[in-house]
C-alpha cells in the first residue's frame, strides 16, 4: 500500500470520506486497476459516479468513474478522458474520495465504518471495554479492533459477538469475547 503522503492527506478534506485508490494500470484502453474498500460496492457501476481524485501531490481532479470486475478479485475502471496506458499511468496512486453527504443511505443494520470507527464498546453486562479504533477487513469477516484500559481486544463482526450497533450510544458485545482474542 505504500507510505501515505502528507500533502494527498492534507488535500483531503474532512467531510470527505477515503473510497480507495488507482493501484495500476490494466490493458491498452487506458483502463486502471482500482484498490477499493469496499469491492462489493455498485457506486461505480452502470453510469459510474463524481469523485474526487487527490494525488500524492495534493492536486484535486473531479472526474467521473466507472468500475467494473475484472479477472479473479480485481476491480477495474475507467476514469473520464483517459484513453491510453500512459494517460492511466498518471493516476497510479491517487486516492478516490467522495464527499459523505454524496454516500449511498444504508439499509437498517448496515453502517459506514467511518461512523463505527471511535464508539464506546461495552459488554452486555454493562463494562466498558474501550473505544473501536480500527476495522480490520478480512476475505470472509471483518475483524473489529478495540483499544481500552485492559488493553487491545480483537473479534470478528459476527452476530455471535456483537449483539447490538447504536451509533449514538455505543456498541454492545456479548461477555465473553476474551474468548475470541487473537
Amino acid at each position: 500500500m505504500g507510505r501515505k503522503s502528507p500533502k494527498q492527506e492534507d488535500a483531503i478534506r474532512p467531510d470527505e470520506v477515503r473510497l480507495g485508490r488507482v493501484n495500476g494500470v490494466f490493458g491498452v484502453s487506458g483502463e486502471v486497476r482500482l484498490f477499493l474498500h469496499n469491492r462489493e460496492t455498485d457506486l461505480f457501476a452502470g453510469a459510474g459516479a463524481k469523485v474526487t481524485l487527490v494525488s500524492t501531490e495534493g492536486e484535486r481532479r473531479e472526474l467521473h468513474l466507472r468500475s467494473r470486475q475484472g479477472a479473479g478479485k480485481r476491480v477495474l475502471g475507467s476514469i473520464e478522458g483517459v484513453a491510453s496506458p500512459e494517460g492511466a499511468r498518471g493516476y497510479i496512486g491517487w486516492e478516490i474520495v467522495i464527499a459523505a453527504s454524496e454516500l449511498p443511505s444504508t439499509e437498517d443494520g448496515e453502517y459506514y465504518q467511518r461512523d463505527l470507527i471511535g464508539l464506546e464498546v461495552r459488554t452486555a453486562d454493562g463494562d466498558v471495554v474501550g473505544t473501536l479504533a480500527e476495522v480490520m477487513e478480512g476475505p470472509v469477516v471483518d475483524c473489529w479492533v478495540v483499544r481500552g484500559p485492559e488493553g487491545e481486544v480483537m473479534f470478528p463482526a459476527i452476530k455471535e459477538i456483537v449483539v447490538d450497533v447504536d451509533l449514538k450510544h455505543g456498541i454492545t458485545i456479548a461477555d465473553h469475547v476474551q474468548e475470541f482474542e487473537a
